[in-house]
């Protein structure tokens, strides 16, 4: 395996000429994200043309003509289990490159169960085993050692033929669209800022809290996330999820009984008590028609059972007609994600929101027939 390390302009403009005309371009980033909310760039493999090459994205080097490469339509981006790739790319590039084929997805439409990590598909399809134990090693470190960057250049070696087997399968079965899509989908899902008045819906546990603590619980999500966003610090370094809860439950008026909500850590009070007591005052100022009303489970509505077994159902028979695993059309979450679209949200909310998935690109065209009556 041979492979270049770039560190100059000119070494990374002279790479960039030599896959100019590449029409499938394998593509990996090593990242960390211990403590940040967003992930940390630490090195960029891209392997296209039997050319390889390790890009440094912190040194200073000018990556637009790289970045042109990505985004350029006629060239496909080969990445296995691209979720956190994508994020990457969002927040260091400003865009996704497009259009993106996802090994481990094709994987899935091709019935071979989910989830497949890459070191598996590569002994499956290679019979090649990877050696893993960089897997959890300290990217940002320089210099990488030899171990480091062999490990991370064989993600796109590998990657490569892996890629040419299993998209022969995916043509023969012309399901590429459907791959490319879901890629997409992901983009969209990474890309998408849930609005500040929705945020709370989504802290475990926030069933439990009455209309009052809920407008508490309200203020608190919508700030945790801004503070992070801010100070770019991982959710629970602001305020653990379940200390939320309790704090909305309790709705203390005073450091002294912030420090007494059980679960309360001290750097949580330290870092932030005033503000979490803010958001308490503010909850508490919110007029009682005004506050958030109880919610639901989805088991708490009566014909939710039966809604989901029907809908088990139709997937089951449009996934068996397509010839896709039923599981990939729409897993037991995908479902209750539409019905609790239909049953949970208001057409205001709706309008803020993203659709579910089963009302997206590539799912909507098989299931938009049978779903009708779910297609709000």
């Amino acid at each position: 395996m041979q492979y270049q390390v770039i560190q100059s302009q000119n070494e990374l403009n002279e790479f960039v000429a030599k896959i100019s005309d590449a029409q499938v371009v394998a593509l990996d980033t090593e990242f960390m994200r211990r403590r940040t909310l967003y992930p940390e760039v630490a090195l960029i493999q891209v392997f296209a043309a039997n050319h390889l090459a390790l890009i440094d994205p912190l040194l200073e080097l000018d990556l637009a003509p790289f970045w042109a490469v990505l985004q350029d339509p006629k060239v496909l981006k080969v990445l296995h289990s691209p979720s956190e790739d994508i994020e990457v790319f969002q927040k260091f590039a400003g865009f996704v490159p497009s259009p993106m084929f996802d090994t481990q997805f094709a994987l899935q439409v091709l019935g071979e169960g989910n989830c497949v990590g890459f070191a598996n598909m590569v002994k499956t399809i290679l019979a090649v085993e990877i050696d893993k134990s960089e897997s959890r090693t300290n990217w940002l470190q320089r210099p990488l050692t030899q171990k480091q960057l062999d490990y991370a250049a064989s993600d796109v070696f590998y990657l490569m033929p892996c890629f040419e087997h299993i998209f022969t399968l995916i043509k023969e079965r012309n399901l590429v669209d459907i791959v490319i899509s879901e890629s997409e989908l992901i983009a969209a899902k990474r890309a998408f800022v849930v609005p500040d008045e929705q945020v709370y819906l989504d802290i475990k546990n926030a069933w439990q809290l009455k209309p009052r603590d809920l407008a508490v619980l309200k203020e608190l999500a919508a700030w945790r996330r801004a503070k992070a966003h801010k100070k770019n610090l991982a959710l629970s370094f602001i305020l653990k999820e379940h200390n939320m809860v309790e704090v909305a439950k309790r709705r203390p008026t005073s450091l002294n009984s912030l420090r007494n909500v059980p679960g309360i850590e001290a750097m949580e009070v330290n870092r932030s008590g005033k503000e979490i007591l803010a958001c308490v005052e503010k909850g508490n100022a919110v007029g009682e028609p005004q506050c958030p009303k109880k919610l639901l489970r989805l088991i708490d509505y009566p014909e939710y059972k039966k809604a989901a077994k029907q809908l088990t159902s139709y997937i089951k028979q449009i996934a068996q007609d397509n010839g896709i695993p039923a599981d990939v059309l729409a897993s037991k979450k995908q479902i209750n994600q539409l019905i609790s679209w239909n049953w949970k949200k208001t057409a205001e909310e709706r309008a803020s929101l993203l659709k579910p998935d089963l009302l997206q690109p590539w799912r909507y065209e098989l299931v938009k027939d049978t779903l009708q009556e779910w297609d709000v």
